[in-house]
């Protein structure tokens, strides 16, 4: 659903009737990752392997040699591993890079010269030689008929990833989706050459349209707005892009606040407490730190019906599929420790990681279950692209250093 005020654009993402997913867009703010921009180096660093690139966009973006290294192999040869940073770019040196991560409140944007055009059916990487398949397609015969697709229609020296939402289609389909990908690549190219430099030179869509394209990738049945001009917006967009989309579009006629009838705002306040209840009594509480952020299950209120070790296991499995919903809904990044009931029983234990893995598996971004380790603390790893939800609202605190946080105006 997308509720559109003055002041911000905000879309929420529910699932099974819970928050799944929030994501807020402000007048006059630029998303970063995915845009492409045409930047000048402004340092070299030799000892850390880095350059910094002015990219016209607030904090200088960090570029690593690694980068720039993976976007040159076809150039450099294969043994191009130990290529040094100040054999590849020069201070005021021009080079044309991609945000990967946005910048944060502590780091600046993340950017890598091996581009990657995305698709609805495909992914172009113009530096990055071959073809690849989406791993969550699982049937090996689909797998075999879409790589032997983007073989044929890979353009040389290219790449081609096929998307998951190409699963069943047809081969024109999939070959206008390239072609409309290339010609994004042309135009980029052009764009080059052209104006001053840094600029942007390629922009990721509106939220909404962002919106949109995500439908054409995933099963999103309905799409609920309360502006009519964004409404007509995006009927129009679809018209274009993806007719078949316009059933699921819909205009909310209440003269309730969308957010509040759907019950969104008071699990936005729940994603950012510390501590979040669960239906059966127990409680989790998130402590966030510089380095990682620990989760802490505890059984609460819950005293179970038969004994202690079903007790623990009920809360740990119910703790399990929370913790990814809200790891999600928070957009917590980076390293994660959850800290279990202790389990004497291996198969509980093993059930309760399976449940993680599985329920991480409806994650957009790349979540990685680590495994145990010996204290008994469940460990994963979630890729970090943008700001987390705590730090989108709410900022440090001017009274305690920066230990608490309060809501922003």
């Amino acid at each position: 659903m997308v509720d559109s005020k003055p002041e911000k654009t905000r879309i929420a993402i529910l699932e099974d009737g819970e928050l799944a997913e929030l994501h807020i867009e402000y007048p006059g703010s630029t998303k970063l990752a995915g845009s492409i921009y045409r930047g000048r180096v402004d340092r070299v660093l030799p000892g850390m392997q880095c350059a910094f690139v002015d990219i016209g966009a607030g904090k200088n973006a960090y570029l690593s040699a690694e980068d720039i290294v993976s976007a040159k192999k076809h150039l450099l040869g294969k043994d191009n591993g130990h290529v040094k940073i100040e054999k590849l770019v020069k201070p005021g040196q021009e080079i044309t890079v991609q945000v990967v991560k946005e910048e944060t409140e502590a780091k600046a944007p993340k950017v890598t010269a091996n581009i990657a055009l995305p698709g609805s059916l495909t992914v172009l990487h113009p530096f990055s030689p071959g073809v690849g398949v989406s791993k969550k397609i699982n049937d090996q015969a689909e797998r075999a008929r879409l790589k032997n697709i983007a073989a044929g229609l890979c353009p040389e020296g290219m790449g081609i990833v096929i998307r998951t939402a190409a699963q069943g289609a047809d081969e024109s389909i999939i070959e206008n989706d390239i072609r409309c990908l290339m010609k994004t690549w042309e135009q980029i190219r052009k764009k080059e050459e052209k104006g001053p430099v840094p600029k942007c030179i390629h922009q990721e869509p509106c939220l909404l349209q962002r919106l949109a394209q995500a439908g054409l990738n995933s099963d999103i049945r309905r799409i609920v707005l309360n502006d009519h001009m964004e409404f007509e917006n995006l009927l129009k967009y679809l018209d274009e892009t993806a007719p078949r989309m316009k059933m699921r579009v819909e205009f909310f006629y209440s003269n309730f606040d969308l957010f509040e009838f759907y019950n969104v705002e008071s699990a936005i306040k729940e994603a950012l407490s510390r501590k979040v209840w669960l239906k059966c009594g127990g409680y989790l509480i998130f402590d966030h730190t510089e380095a990682l952020t620990v989760i802490d299950v505890n059984t609460g209120k819950y005293v179970g019906k038969k004994d202690r070790n079903e007790t623990i296991f009920k809360t740990n499995c119910e703790a399990a599929k929370v913790i990814a919903r809200q790891v999600r809904l928070r957009d917590i990044s980076g390293i994660i420790l959850i800290d279990f009931i202790d389990m004497e029983d291996n198969l509980q234990k093993d059930t309760v990681l399976s449940i993680l893995r599985e329920e991480c598996k409806k994650d957009r971004n790349q979540v990685t279950v680590v495994g145990m380790t010996n204290l008994g603390l469940v460990e994963l790893t979630r890729k970090k692209v943008g700001n987390s939800l705590v730090q989108i609202l709410t900022h440090p605190c001017p009274n305690c250093g920066g230990s608490g946080r309060v809501l922003n105006p």
